[in-house]
C-alpha cells in the first residue's frame, strides 16, 4: 500500500470519528440524515379541510399568518399588558429556567409583576389564558364548530424573553400552538415511531435527552428516525397532532397561545360558524394538564 493510500485511509477514518463526535454531541434534530417538512398553507382552512385532510390522518400543518388580524396579536404589547388594571392582581405561574427541567420550582407573580423582571432573569410564564384577555382571542376557524368546541380542553399562554428549550415528549391532547411575537423552531416525529424508539423515558410521556446535547450512543433510536423541521413567525400557527414528539425552542420576546382539544378522528358535522372568541368557551379539562412545555 503506498503512502497516498495509507493517509487516505487515516483521513477517512479521522472523518468518520469527527463525524461521530459531531453528531454526538449535536442538537435533537441532527442525528438522522431522514428529514422533512410539513405542509404549510396560507391562513387557517375549514373545518372539513382541516380535519379530513390533517386531523383524521393526523398531519401537521403550518398555518402562516393565520392570527394577524387577531386583536390578540395587534394589541398585546408588554405595554398594554402591564397597564390592564387586572394585571396588577391576576397571579401567574412562573417556571424557574427557559430550559425545561421537570424537577425545577416554580413561584407565583402577580402578571404585572412577571413582566416588569421577565426579560432579565431565567424565566417563563407558562399558565391558562387569562380570562381577561380571552376575549381578544377568537376561536380559529378550523375549530370554529359546535362539536369541535365541545372537546376544547385548554388555552394556555406562554410568555418569555426567548432562549426556551422544552424537552422532547408528546401531548396527549390535539393542539393547535399560535405565536404572537418572536420565532419558534419545532422538531417533530410522528407517533409511529413510537415511545421506546424515540426514548420516551420518563412517566411515559418525555424523555431524560439533552436536547442540546444527544448522547448518542445513549439513544440510538434517533439515528433512525424521521424528524419534522417546522420554523414559526408571529402569525403562525401549528397544528401539532395528538401523541406526536416534539421539542420546541424560541428566540426573541416570545408569547404564544395554544389550544388543547380531545382527540376526534371524524368529521364533525358543523353547520354555521359560531364566531366565538375564547372567553365564551367552556373549556373541560381532565386531569391531564401541561404535559408540555413551549
Amino acid at each position: 500500500m503506498s503512502l497516498v493510500d495509507k493517509l487516505t485511509g487515516i483521513h477517512f477514518v479521522l472523518m468518520v470519528l469527527y463525524s461521530n463526535t459531531l453528531m454526538s454531541c449535536a442538537r435533537l434534530g441532527l442525528q438522522s440524515g431522514i428529514q422533512r417538512t410539513v405542509t404549510t398553507v396560507s391562513g387557517f382552512l375549514p373545518v372539513d379541510v382541516f380535519f379530513t385532510s390533517y386531523v383524521i390522518p393526523g398531519k401537521p400543518v403550518l398555518f402562516k399568518s393565520a392570527i394577524i388580524d387577531f386583536p390578540a396579536y395587534q394589541k398585546w404589547t408588554d405595554e398594554y399588558l402591564r397597564g390592564l388594571s387586572e394585571s396588577k392582581n391576576y397571579m401567574v405561574e412562573v417556571e424557574e429556567g427557559k430550559k425545561e427541567n421537570r424537577d425545577d420550582g416554580t413561584r407565583v407573580l402577580s402578571f404585572s409583576e412577571f413582566i416588569d423582571i421577565y426579560k432579565d432573569e431565567d424565566i417563563y410564564c407558562v399558565d391558562k389564558l387569562p380570562e381577561f384577555l380571552a376575549h381578544d382571542f377568537p376561536i380559529p376557524l378550523s375549530l370554529d364548530c359546535p362539536k369541535v368546541i365541545e372537546l376544547m380542553a385548554d388555552s394556555v399562554m406562554w410568555f418569555s424573553s426567548g432562549n426556551t428549550k422544552s424537552v422532547w415528549h408528546y401531548d396527549s391532547y390535539e393542539n393547535i400552538n399560535c405565536l404572537l411575537r418572536g420565532n419558534k423552531e419545532f422538531i417533530m416525529a410522528n407517533r409511529s415511531e413510537g415511545s421506546e424508539k424515540v426514548h420516551i423515558d420518563k412517566n411515559g410521556a418525555y424523555s431524560s435527552v439533552d436536547v442540546e446535547n444527544v448522547d448518542i450512543e445513549k439513544y440510538p433510536g434517533f439515528l433512525n428516525t424521521t424528524f419534522f423541521n417546522v420554523s414559526m413567525e408571529a402569525g403562525d400557527c401549528l397544528y401539532i397532532p395528538w401523541f406526536w414528539f416534539h421539542t420546541v425552542s424560541s428566540q426573541g420576546s416570545n408569547l404564544a397561545v395554544n389550544l388543547w382539544w380531545r382527540t376526534y378522528r371524524t368529521q364533525p358535522v358543523c353547520g354555521k360558524r359560531t364566531f366565538q372568541n375564547l372567553d365564551q368557551i367552556h373549556f373541560r379539562l381532565s386531569n391531564i394538564w401541561l404535559l408540555s412545555f413551549y
